[in-house]
């Protein structure tokens, strides 16, 4: 192992990278303090105007390009990319997930270092999804959509579905909290999106979740009344019940009644599927408590 890693020091080129694994703890436990200078000072002579001791480190989301250089570099010597990605799972290894649905469709890249990109690239870009970095997420997205836009319209198709989804939750965070009504662009992608008919496409099910909230927070209850495909309605329940939401606001009589009562009723809603604690009434009235559970788990998000 310490073999591998001195050779996939000494075969990358992104010097920043180097320094980054270097400085591992797993690296630094490996190599003796004299092993680990006399491996720095080869970087230094092989280029000598980089100083690695100042030079910021590279951020990990800062570097979705260098990846593909990094494959190319490691391509004639792909035994050392396993130690990379051991690396890299130690570092990061409790934000290294991509859903169950993808896992057939990723597996199924012929190319292995194609395929570890591929993961690198959605895994972090999920997990900055995750943690609201929206700005990152678009750039991993994208170098991610760029890659398997050539060899594999699967992969395509699910790339930019998670864009969408990317891009309801930039409004949604960003001009949608001052009332800011949405692009009818984006509108229009969130109804393709549930109209969509591509077969064998891996559909994660909480991007229709977040189309429907979305579609009834901006008031598009003629469309879920009419037009969402009967098929998703009967598949997926929180599609069912966006569309009995958008049809009683959609029936409420009077305009101004209607959107006054309909707005309270979305408000309830939100709060009812909000709350941390659950309750439900037994048969006789009474209120009691069952399993909390996490706000994250309510029905729909707003």
């Amino acid at each position: 192992l310490l073999y591998l890693l001195r050779n996939l020091c000494l075969g990358l080129e992104d010097l920043q990278l180097v320094f980054m694994i270097s400085s591992h703890e797993l690296f630094i436990k490996l190599l003796k303090d004299d092993e680990r200078k006399l491996l720095i000072d080869q970087m230094r002579k092989r280029s000598p105007r980089i100083n690695l001791c100042t030079k910021p480190v590279t951020s990990f989301y800062d570097i979705p390009g260098n990846f593909h250089s990094i494959s190319i570099n490691l391509h004639a010597g792909s035994y050392l990319f396993p130690c990379l990605r051991l690396l890299c799972a130690d570092l990061f290894s409790e934000k290294w997930e991509v859903p169950n649905v993808y896992g057939n469709v990723i597996l199924g890249i012929k190319d292995n270092l194609t395929r570890d990109l591929v993961y690198i690239l959605m895994a972090k870009g999920l997990h900055c999804c995750a943690i609201k970095d929206f700005v990152h997420a678009k750039q991993l997205f994208s170098a991610c959509l760029e890659l398997v836009t050539e060899f594999s319209p699967k992969l395509r198709q699910v790339m930019l579905n998670e864009m969408l989804l990317l891009d309801i939750y930039t409004h949604e965070a960003g001009a949608g909290v001052s009332g800011e009504r949405p692009p009818s662009d984006l509108i229009s992608r969130v109804r393709g999106y549930l109209e969509m008919r591509v077969p064998d496409i891996p559909l994660r099910q909480v991007i229709a979740e977040e189309c429907v909230a979305f579609l009834l927070n901006w008031c598009e209850n003629e469309y879920l009344t009419m037009q969402v495909p009967l098929p998703l309605v009967q598949t997926n329940p929180y599609v069912k019940l966006g569309q009995l939401l958008a049809a009683t606001c959609k029936e409420l009589p009077g305009p101004k009644e209607s959107r006054r009562t309909a707005k309270d009723l979305w408000e309830v809603v939100v709060q009812i599927c909000s709350v941390s604690n659950q309750h439900k009434r037994g048969n006789d009235g009474r209120v009691s408590l069952i399993k909390h559970r996490e706000s994250t788990l309510g029905i729909m998000y707003r």
